[in-house]
């Protein structure tokens, strides 16, 4: 293995006896570490491990020189003999020189210079190193392994001088560890402690993050070390240690309960009226322990186990009682940690009541503006289910302390738990996180990652989006396609063909969107209709090829990174795809037991088999290399009925006795309608399915519902009708395609074809079909032929901006994969006078009352008075402002439509308008900010739409 170092691509090195890294005494202990690291990341890739020496004298031929301003005399030297320039590095926060120069030294012909502003900036730089050469930021914590290389290039190229980071904390809360992240934990590493945490921190690191919140379920990361290790070893690596929502002053949630007691110094209530001088003497002793070390500390006070601080008190009473703890929290600090409190990091933490607490009401002055929150950030939080809740408005960014966010990739509450593994749909963490940055939300970002595991591709777009907003943010649209593509590139390129790596990308979206959709523990049987709109055959077919194309590159995986395979991308996506397919084998076997059909008995099994996959991949994924990710899947995820997993269900099974008689079932199959072609109960059936210019073939089933096989022929004297097969025999099912031939068509015409069995069964079949006219009608122009008109938000005919403002498309999103929304997202057209606005145009057959729903992002208000307003206009009409939110008297979040939304993930707003016959004009502006249009769907008022979850298929429009 050869390395080339330096300016001319014709000095090459032998690693083995040239390359060295020079590392000095009064270098960082952590950044000495992270050093190892990035040495053994070297051997990975060159089978190599380079040497290091703190003799400046001993140096070798080429040589990686690495330090901290301030803490590295040999940087000095360097920027004295101006061969680097560290002023550029002065008072920035978290960068890097990386920088090759010749001749630095006697004896050292090129050497790899790598300055840090401070320590992260240090060690980030060190493990660009890691990433120039191919190395995964997983590869310790996944375990998936660089592939091996015959040369590496490092010349003037790969220069460069890091950015800041746009968000100054950037992390993960480590939450609702058991059963998955506690059992990893005791099995790898005898539990929750520093030689856990290392892994964690370094995973942090290498992700260019720098903070966390520690696991508090059921553990103690001040005392789990055992003692302060963990602590002390973070602060050595440079991570920033705070608490969660509920865990004041450096002590963590469990700890009260553990020091607790009758006749302990802290009292033996959880009480801040009965208990103060107990309480108050634990919260100094925990910042008396911590105050050596990085902290944001946490501020306020909640209940017991993270409920509501005083349940049954006024808000008033809350508030105050909040108002007086922070007096107290910031004396201590004063007093235990710094005088200048100007210079601690805080943080208060808005989640659920908290929240309240800080807005107040029009009768109760609330915690905003309070002198005691001066220079505490102010940590808001989404609505649990990745959109975010109010945001500053531009006097309250004028808040000294700034803001931080407080997101979930995981859940154990309301609406509902979603914990098994990862499912986060990054187009919306784009959309949320850097609506949230503009709105002045740059401070502190930290998500919710229960256990870690899994949860790997969510964390690492969060944590490169809080890094590198620039590059990233709102002014960048649609970019997690490309990121999804380098991300796959970073884990696998060299252990992958090219086409292998494209459906790893397409295996990440499509599992990601069916989780977008429905996560796994709120899915059901009653979720997606077994036949409307084909949408659970989409998804059937989705999760099978998931299924079969995830086990296909997992026989060809190379072993260097099959453990990071199966953690990252087999368990995640094949264990979500096989979820949803069971679910959805148990609609269609419901519905086809209704019906009596055979086949039934084998959906039954199919079902049973797919609980058994489920159980098989989990225990292959918990021994895999040495149980590495043990407990990672041990999380429940069938079948929720509550908000957790207690009285969860596995799908049931129906199987059915067949007929005694030979029993033919025709059915279409989009449709859940059936005949059996006897005349006794009737026997006709009538398809209208041709009437749509933009359908050519029929689907029908031919099934059996008895004993043995049944035979079946197809007759017509339609001449433009034709069909796949005319004649078969089956025991399950048969399809058979019906045709059109519009070219034998005279205009709108019926035509009827005939179905008959062997036991003297015949279904009368009439269709309908038309070759409409349809040149008099512009480009983009929708046409009802099925009762309804559904419309993806892209599909516009016009659009206009307004104030600076406009409707930009974002794809992927949402739930059919597309959504306009208006950017720059902070401005509020409420006021305006011109607003941004999307033009539909579309035909329907008659004068009337149309039903239209606004399909829309389930996205949250961004103020605090419950409004997203939406304007709307139909042809010449009046434009009408109509808010979204229900019930304005109460806090959207929590309140009942907030739940609808979240387990559905989607808004619906319905509206009356009244339409004429033939072309029509529909506006959608936009007036609240934070409002994503998906599709619009109208159908006239004494029209019934077919039961679906997301909706009818597309319309018909003119192109």
């Amino acid at each position: 293995m050869k390395i080339i170092l330096g300016k001319s691509m014709a000095d090459t090195l032998e690693i083995k006896s040239s390359i060295m890294f020079y590392t000095e005494k009064e270098a960082f202990s952590g950044v000495k570490k992270i050093a190892d690291k990035v040495r053994r990341d070297i051997e990975l890739v060159t089978d190599v491990y380079p040497s290091k020496t703190d003799d400046k004298e001993n140096l070798a031929k080429y040589t990686v020189i690495y330090g901290t301003i301030g803490h590295s005399q040999i940087l000095d030297e360097l920027n004295n003999k101006k061969l680097i320039n560290l002023s550029i590095l002065d008072e920035k926060r978290e960068v890097y020189l990386f920088q090759l120069v010749e001749s630095p030294l006697p004896g050292v012909e090129c050497a790899l210079v790598i300055a840090g502003s401070d320590k992260r900036g240090t060690i980030y730089g060190l493990f660009h190193l890691s990433e120039l050469i191919g190395v995964s930021s997983l590869v310790d914590w996944s375990g998936v392994h660089p592939a091996k290389k015959a040369e590496v290039v490092l010349n003037k190229s790969c220069q460069i001088i890091s950015k800041e980071p746009s968000v100054k904390y950037r992390g993960i809360f480590i939450n609702d560890e058991w059963p998955a992240f506690g059992n990893w934990a005791e099995k790898n590493f005898g539990g929750i402690n520093a030689k856990c945490y290392e892994h964690i921190f370094e995973f942090i690191l290498r992700h260019k993050g720098n903070y966390l919140w520690p696991a508090m379920w059921a553990s103690d990361f001040n005392l789990d070390g055992p003692g302060l290790k963990s602590a002390e070893l973070a602060d050595e690596l440079g991570i920033v240690m705070s608490t969660s929502h509920h865990e004041p002053c450096m002590r963590s949630g469990e700890e009260y309960g553990k020091v607790r007691g009758k006749d302990s110094i802290y009292g033996d209530a959880w009480d801040f009226n009965s208990n103060r001088e107990g309480i108050i003497r634990f919260w100094e002793d925990g910042l008396k322990r911590n105050k050596a070390f990085e902290n944001v500390i946490t501020m306020g006070m909640r209940g017991e186990n993270d409920t509501a601080i005083m349940q049954n008190a006024t808000l008033e009473e809350n508030i105050q009682l909040v108002r007086d703890v922070l007096q107290v929290q910031n004396n201590l600090i004063k007093e235990n940690v710094n005088a200048d409190i100007d210079q601690v990091p805080r943080q208060i933490v808005l989640f659920t009541e908290v929240e309240g607490f800080f807005y107040g009401n029009e009768n109760t002055q609330g915690l905003i503006g309070d002198s005691e929150l001066d220079g505490v950030t102010l940590m808001l939080s989404d609505n649990n289910h990745g959109y975010t809740r109010t945001l500053p408005t531009a006097k309250m960014r004028e808040h000294k302390g700034g803001y931080g966010m407080y997101y979930h990739m995981d859940m154990h509450g309301g609406a509902h738990s979603y914990q098994w593994v990862g499912s986060t749909y990054i187009p919306k963490v784009w959309e949320q996180m850097s609506m949230a940055y503009d709105y002045g939300v740059k401070d502190i970002w930290v998500v919710n990652v229960g256990d870690i595991g899994t949860q790997e591709f969510g964390i690492s777009y969060f944590l490169n989006l809080a890094y590198d907003m620039e590059a990233m943010g709102a002014i960048h649209p649609n970019n997690t396609v490309d990121f999804t593509k380098k991300w796959v590139e970073q884990q696998f390129k060299g252990a992958f063909e090219q086409k292998d790596l494209d459906d790893i990308v397409l295996i990440i979206e499509k599992y990601t969107l069916m989780c977008e959709r429905r996560k796994h523990e709120i899915m059901n049987d009653k979720v997606y209709h077994p036949v409307h709109f084909g949408e659970a055959e989409n998804l059937l077919n989705e999760s099978n090829w998931v299924i079969n194309r995830c086990n296909d590159l997992k026989e060809k995986c190379p072993e260097y990174v099959y453990p990071g395979f199966y953690e990252l991308i087999f368990y995640t996506a094949v264990g979500t795809a096989n979820l949803m397919k069971t679910w959805v084998l148990a609609s269609r076997n419901a519905l086809y037991a209704r019906q009596n059909r055979m086949e039934a008995n084998i959906l039954a099994d199919e079902i049973s088999k797919c609980i058994a996959y489920d159980r098989f991949i989990t225990a292959e994924f918990h021994t895999l290399h040495n149980h590495k990710f043990y407990g990672f899947g041990l999380s429940e995820h069938f079948g929720f009925t509550q908000w957790c997993e207690e009285d969860n269900k596995y799908p049931l099974r129906i199987y059915v006795e067949p007929a005694n008689h030979p029993r033919i079932i025709v059915a279409k199959s989009d449709s859940e309608q059936y005949n059996i072609g006897k005349h006794w109960i009737g026997n006709k059936m009538k398809f209208d399915d041709f009437l749509c210019p933009d359908v050519d073939s029929i689907q029908l089933e031919i099934a059996c519902g008895s004993e043995g096989s049944i035979q079946y022929r197809i007759t017509t004297e339609c001449q433009w009708l034709n069909f796949s097969k005319d004649s078969g025999e089956t025991s399950l099912k048969d399809i058979v395609k019906v045709y059109v031939d519009r070219s034998k068509l005279k205009g709108k015409e019926e035509g009827i074809f005939y179905v008959e069995g062997s036991d003297g069964a015949k279904v009368i079949i009439t269709v309908e079909a038309d070759k409409p006219d349809l040149s008099s009608y512009e480009s983009m122009t929708f046409v009802e032929y099925d009762g309804y008109i559904a419309m993806e938000a892209d599909h516009y005919a016009a659009k206009g901006a307004a104030g600076g403002a406009d409707f930009v498309r974002l794809s992927p999103y949402g739930r059919t994969g597309v959504a306009m929304k208006v950017y720059p997202s902070t401005v509020d057209f409420m006021e305006a006078e011109v607003r941004p606005w999307l033009e539909y145009h579309f035909v329907v057959n008659k004068d009337g009352v149309y039903d239209v729903d606004f399909y829309m992002a389930p996205s949250t208000p961004v103020n605090n008075e419950q409004n997203m307003y939406i304007g709307t206009q139909i042809n010449e009409g009046a434009v009408n402002i109509d808010n979204t939110v229900w019930d304005t008297s109460r806090i959207y979040f929590t309140s009942p439509q907030w739940a609808q939304e979240a387990h559905k993930t989607i808004k619906i707003y319905n509206k009356k308008m009244k339409c004429k016959k033939g072309v029509n004009l529909l506006r959608f502006y936009n007036v609240s900010p934070n409002i994503s249009l998906e599709r619009i769907v109208l159908y006239a008022e004494d029209v019934k739409l077919l039961d679906s979850y997301l909706g009818p298929k597309e319309s018909f429009f003119c192109k």
